[in-house]
C-alpha cells in the first residue's frame, strides 16, 4: 500500500511544487533515504531483482529504498523531476499471458526514470519504454511469492511546471498530464477517460480480452483494465477519497504543514472517529499505516517524503523525511544534492543494503547505528502503551514546529538545521526507549 499527494503552483501558499508519499511496506522492512551520484555507464548493464538490463547515463538521485531492492519507493533527482509509486491490481496480474516471464519491479521502474529523465514527461515515456521491453511480473514484498507478491504500478511524477499520472496494467499503461491543481492515488486505478497518452496496444488488450465493449471514444481504462473479481476497493478507496478532499480544502494555500499532515491522517474529525481508537490496532487502513494484529494491514509506513520545489529558482528541493508511520515520529529536513546526509540516516539493519529477490532475502535486523530501527524500538514500545504517543509527540512537536518555521523564514540552511535537530531527537529516542524498556520489563524487538 500507498499514498501519494501533489500540488502544483496554483494550489500552494507560496506558489511551488509540492510531492508527498508515505512508503507503506511490511512490518519489520527497514527503508531509508539512498543517494546516488550521476555516473556514466562502465559494465553496460545494471542487475535488478529479476532481470538484467542496459545502463545508460545516469542523473544523480535521492529515494527511499527498503533494504533489499536496488529501486526507490519515492525519490527525486538532480533535473528536479519527483516521483513515486504505488502498487494497483489489475485483470493481467491474474491472466496467464502476463506470466511468461519475470520483469523489472514497480520500484526499479522509478529509479531508472529518475536517473534517466529531464522532465515529468521523459520520465512517463521511459517507464513505458522499460515496461513494455521487460514487463513487470515478479514479487515485490519481501517472503511472498511472485503469485503473492507481484503487484502493477501507478506513478505520480512532478517536475517545476506540470504533473503526470501513469497507471500500468501488465505491459499496457496510460498516462494523464496534471498541468494544474492538485492529484493523489492510494492503490486503484483512477484514469478514466480522456486519456493524455497510451501504450499502442491498450484498447486491442482490453477488447481482446472481453475488457471493453463500448465505444472507442468513451475507452475507460481504469473500468477495463481493474481486477473487479480479486481486489476490493474498500482498503483504497476511502484513502484516495481523504487524501483527495484534503488537499481540495487546503487549496490554495497547500503548503508543507498540510502535507505532513496529510500524511499522518486516521481520518480525524470524520464519522470514523479517528483517533478516538488506537493506530496500533488499527480496525481499517489509514493514510498514516499501522500493522494489525489481526492482519488487516499488512505493515507499517516505513518512510514518509515531502519535496517543496521551487518552479522559477533552479536550485534543488528542500525535502522533509520521516521514518515509520509519521504519526509516531518526527520530519527532518534536508536538501538532496547539496547537503551530506549522516550515515546514520541511510544506515539499516544487519542485512546491508543489497539487491536481492524479495523471495529469497533474509530479514533485516536491528542495528543501533540505524535511525530507522531506533525508531522501530521506540514505535514497538509505544504499541505496548498507546497513551505514550503524546508523550513522544509533545516531544516531536516541538522539534518539527522550530524546523518548519526556521525553513519557511529562510532563517537557515536546512543542511545547518539537520545536524542539531538530529542530535536532538536522537537524545528523545534514547529516552524513551530506555525508559520503557525498564518500566515493561520485556526486551523490545
Amino acid at each position: 500500500m500507498c499514498d501519494i499527494a501533489l500540488a502544483l503552483p496554483d494550489a500552494t501558499r507560496n506558489g511551488t511544487v509540492i510531492f508527498a508519499k508515505n512508503s507503506d511496506r511490511p512490518a519489520g522492512e527497514s527503508q531509508v533515504l539512498s543517494p546516488s551520484p550521476a555516473r556514466e555507464p562502465k559494465s553496460g548493464t545494471i542487475d535488478c531483482s529479476y532481470v538484467r538490463i542496459a545502463d545508460a547515463r545516469s542523473l544523480a538521485t535521492v529515494g527511499t529504498r527498503p533494504y533489499w531492492s536496488w529501486g526507490y519507493e519515492t525519490g527525486v533527482n538532480e533535473a528536479g523531476v519527483i516521483g513515486g509509486n504505488t502498487a494497483v491490481f489489475t485483470r493481467p496480474l491474474h491472466d496467464p499471458e502476463n506470466r511468461r516471464q519475470l520483469g523489472l519491479t514497480g520500484l526499479e521502474l522509478l529509479r531508472l526514470a529518475l536517473e534517466r529523465s529531464e522532465s515529468a514527461e521523459q520520465a512517463v515515456r521511459i517507464v513505458a519504454d522499460l515496461l513494455e521491453e521487460h514487463g513487470q511480473w515478479g514479487s515485490a514484498v519481501r517472503g511472498a511469492s511472485h503469485e503473492e507478491g507481484s503487484y502493477d504500478n501507478a506513478f505520480l511524477l512532478a517536475d517545476r511546471k506540470e504533473g503526470w499520472i501513469l497507471e500500468t496494467a501488465g505491459r499496457d499503461w496510460a498516462a494523464q498530464r496534471i498541468p494544474t491543481g492538485t492529484r493523489s492515488l492510494s492503490n486503484q486505478l483512477t484514469i478514466r477517460n480522456p486519456v493524455t497518452l497510451s501504450s499502442d496496444r491498450c484498447l486491442d488488450t482490453a477488447r481482446r480480452r472481453g475488457w471493453w465493449r463500448g465505444a472507442d471514444e468513451d475507452f475507460d481504462f481504469a473500468l477495463a483494465f481493474s481486477d473487479h473479481e480479486h481486489f476490493a476497493r474498500q482498503v483504497s478507496q476511502p484513502r484516495w477519497r481523504r487524501t483527495t478532499t484534503l488537499l481540495e480544502e487546503a487549496a490554495p494555500a497547500v503548503d508543507a504543514r498540510t502535507m505532513i499532515r496529510l500524511l499522518r491522517d486516521h481520518y480525524e474529525d470524520t464519522f470514523l472517529g479517528g483517533p478516538l481508537f488506537s493506530p496500533f490496532l488499527p480496525d481499517f487502513q489509514t493514510v498514516c499505516m499501522h500493522d494489525s494484529p489481526a492482519g488487516f494491514t499488512w505493515g507499517d509506513t516505513a518512510t514518509s517524503l515531502v519535496i517543496e520545489l521551487d518552479p522559477n529558482v533552479l536550485e534543488p528541493p528542500v525535502c522533509w523525511f520521516a521514518y515509520l508511520p509519521p504519526c509516531c515520529g518526527v520530519f527532518l529536513p534536508f536538501v538532496p544534492f547539496r547537503d551530506r546526509l549522516p550515515e546514520s540516516v541511510c544506515r539499516v539493519g544487519s542485512a546491508g543494503l543489497q539487491v536481492r529477490s524479495p523471495v529469497r532475502v533474509e530479514p533485516d535486523r536491528p542495528a543501533e547505528s540505524s535511525l530507522w530501527w531506533k525508531f522501530h524500538r521506540l514505535v514497538k514500545s509505544m504499541a505496548r502503551e498507546s497513551s505514550r504517543r503524546a508523550v513522544v509527540r509533545e516531544a516531536f512537536d516541538a522539534i518539527e514546529d522550530r524546523l518548519l518555521l526556521a525553513v519557511e523564514r529562510g532563517a537557515e540552511a536546512p543542511g545547518d538545521l539537520l545536524a542539531d535537530a538530529l542530535a536532538e531527537v536522537e537524545g528523545v529516542l534514547s529516552e524513551f526507549t530506555r525508559r520503557w524498556d525498564v518500566d515493561s520489563g520485556n526486551p523490545v524487538s
